[in-house]
């Protein structure tokens, strides 16, 4: 079974780079430009993983997460930021986002961290 991921930034750039190697390992990877977007595609599609960024232009992480969270209470959250804030990233924590990961990512830990969420991929 192929585990769906949406992939929230709005850096198109990063967002497709992400979206190519996710591909290589057989994810169906999904992508949204906003939050509004994204909470679309989380009611609509019910991923079983959101990577998601701190800072956005239309609404910040928190908000977002909040938001998602009472949509889709199952699906999966990795939070991934540049944004190395103790204090923040501990709230986080504290609302069950399931994972952090700091920008710049390093693409093997992503990996292995989705791996073990959500299985190989296959």
């Amino acid at each position: 079974m192929t585990r769906k991921i949406l992939i929230l930034d709005d850096e198109d750039q990063y967002i497709v780079s992400l979206r190519d190697f996710l591909h290589e390992f057989n994810y169906n990877v999904c992508v949204a430009m906003s939050s509004d977007q994204a909470l679309d595609v989380i009611k609509k599609d019910k991923p079983d993983l959101v990577l998601f960024d701190y800072k956005l232009s239309d609404m910040d992480g928190e908000h977002f997460f909040k938001k998602a969270k009472e949509i889709s209470p199952d699906t999966l959250y990795i939070l991934i930021t540049a944004w190395n804030d103790p204090p923040t990233l501990d709230r986080f924590k504290k609302m069950g986002v399931n994972d952090i990961i700091l920008k710049p990512i390093n693409l093997e830990k992503l990996l292995k961290d989705i791996k073990i969420m959500l299985g190989n991929g296959d």
